[in-house]
């Protein structure tokens, strides 16, 4: 007899485990963050978008949530105060629904996003630092990003790296234009600053992209072989 506890014990256990695992990256350094001294970006934000595509924008978020909110207190790198596991929330939960065919709430979300960093009075004539989060948005708004939920579902391992560099290209933008936009509110940054970083960030993004799609398109394809759905999570 089937037992129907069995799905969402099975997804509780991927809940816990994937906390457990942005947690410890937490403890990982990637990048120094300009204009906080002794804070830095750690290597869980490799494992947030991948996270959305393995555990769907519920149990993603909640992994994150939980992972985020003990690796910030574990660790003491906290660069945006008590808000700083917001910005992989925002990863994981915009990748999860995207991932969900629910793009067009992700758009809405990252948009609103960029729309506000830009109009910060804070920012003044840094409004162009915004140009690669466009590109991001608009590879959102594209057919791509549902072209590549379908080859992540795919036997193709070329697909399933394909349409996960593009979830995490996304995901990676939405981390850093919300991480952006907290820090400005919370520990405002001269335009200048904005100006300088504007062609030195998307290095830093496309790195990441490059490192957590290795990983992501390895870790998919292991969950597809063991039988399990992804992008399912509780719901």
């Amino acid at each position: 007899m089937k037992d129907e506890n069995m799905p969402n014990t099975i997804s509780i256990a991927l809940i816990a485990v994937f906390a457990a695992l942005y947690t410890v990256l937490g403890f990982v350094p990637l990048f120094y963050i300009f204009g906080a001294y002794g804070q830095f970006i750690t290597a869980s934000l490799i494992l947030a978008p991948i996270i959305g595509i393995i555990l769907g924008p519920v149990g993603g978020t909640l992994a994150t949530i939980i992972g985020g909110i003990a690796g910030m207190y574990l660790t003491g790198n906290m660069p945006m105060g008590i808000f700083s596991f917001i910005p992989g929330v925002m990863d994981t939960l915009c990748v999860g629904l995207i991932f969900r065919k629910k793009w067009y709430i992700s758009a809405l979300i990252f948009g609103i996003l960029i729309i506000s960093f830009a109009m910060l009075p804070s920012i003044g004539e840094a409004k162009y630092y915004v140009w690669f989060h466009t590109i991001a948005l608009l590879t959102l708004l594209s057919p791509a990003s549902n072209l590549s939920v379908d080859f992540i579902k795919s036997d193709d391992p070329q697909k399933i790296f394909l349409g996960v560099s593009i979830l995490v290209f996304i995901g990676v933008l939405i981390d850093h234009i919300t991480g952006s936009l907290l820090f400005q509110l919370l520990s405002p940054l001269p335009p200048q600053v904005w100006e300088g970083m504007a062609f030195v960030y998307p290095v830093e993004r496309l790195l990441v992209t490059v490192l957590a799609t290795i990983i992501g398109a390895g870790v998919v394809k292991a969950v597809l072989v063991s039988g399990l759905k992804i992008g399912k999570g509780l719901i």
